[in-house]
């Protein structure tokens, strides 16, 4: 699935963070790739609500991430920038004869987290106490061979090619692939590993969570299910996933929802109950604030045409 907008406003985290001249995205069932163009010097500020993953293609940028010193990015450079981190992107290089082109992937929180999740389970088999969680302050920078080992010139080439009944599966197994590599190649920049959370029952809270998106979980459920006081709970759960199990929950929920309104055709209304949403209107409310629009107006420019069930 493919939308094109030639100048728009993107919203992420409440408020408008980014405007793009010149921009073509292509949709995934779990995730979205987007090719960006800039002509126009610029400078711009803005964060996503999923970690990204982004190739520069053409030009230069001039980059910060939360106040951390500036760096040169160049052509073939990738960065990962974990999610609700602000980036400063000076464009002042940008002319129409040398234009800025970047890929962006954004990828859903969920999906990362549940490499982690195998991850932790092969090193507990392999008696390993220890668990992997992200660090959720990380950006990183991959140069050279180790940009290249990421492979997302390739993955872009599957976003844009024939979508049929398998592309989303594709999609789906060179994503877990790239996050393994970048896992791999920076461990150290981007992994906390965590010697007394293996135990904590906090995997166990988050599956909790996951498998009941359409009610709300009181912190005292919660915390019996970690086997912890409601404090230990709500520190433990920060520390491992950088938010409250509310927001936490609230994201899936919201993620979710992006995903029906792409796949189905259920009411707006329903997918609101069936999410544990007081109604239509706080869905839309929530929904606006991370994606900038509004259901009815993200069904309508990605939901997936009929022929993508084709064989």
């Amino acid at each position: 699935m493919e939308a094109q907008s030639n100048s728009a406003s993107y919203r992420a985290l409440g408020r408008v963070e980014k405007l793009i001249e010149y921009r073509t995205a292509h949709y995934a069932a779990y995730s979205e790739a987007a090719s960006y163009f800039t002509n126009t010097p610029a400078r711009v500020k803005f964060r996503f609500a999923n970690p990204i993953i982004c190739e520069l293609k053409s030009g230069v940028k001039v980059m910060s991430v939360e106040g951390a010193p500036k760096f040169d990015f160049f052509p073939g450079d990738v960065m990962y920038v974990a999610p609700g981190l602000e980036i400063d992107i000076d464009l002042g290089a940008a002319t129409r004869d040398n234009p800025i082109e970047c890929d962006c992937f954004e990828i859903e929180t969920g999906r990362l987290e549940g490499v982690l999740s195998r991850l932790n389970e092969r090193m507990k088999r392999h008696g390993n106490s220890a668990a992997a969680a992200l660090d959720w302050s990380a950006h990183s920078v991959l140069r050279g061979h180790e940009a290249q080992q990421l492979g997302l010139s390739s993955l872009m080439d599957l976003f844009r090619g024939h979508r049929d009944v398998f592309s989303d599966l594709r999609i789906d197994a060179r994503i877990d692939e790239t996050i393994l590599r970048l896992m791999q190649t920076r461990t150290s920049d981007l992994i906390v590993f965590d010697h007394s959370a293996q135990d904590s029952g906090i995997h166990a809270v988050a599956h909790l969570i996951r498998e009941n998106l359409g009610r709300h979980l009181s912190s005292e459920e919660l915390a019996r299910a970690a086997a912890l006081s409601e404090t230990s709970l709500h520190r433990q759960f920060r520390k491992f996933f950088g938010t409250t199990p509310a927001r936490f929950a609230n994201k899936l929920r919201i993620t979710e929802g992006k995903r029906r309104l792409r796949q189905s055709k259920d009411p707006i209304e329903t997918l609101a109950f069936e999410l544990g949403f007081s109604d239509a209107s706080h869905f839309s409310r929530e929904f606006r604030k991370t994606t900038g629009e509004s259901p009815a107006e993200y069904r309508k420019r990605r939901q997936q045409p009929p022929n993508m069930l084709d064989w």
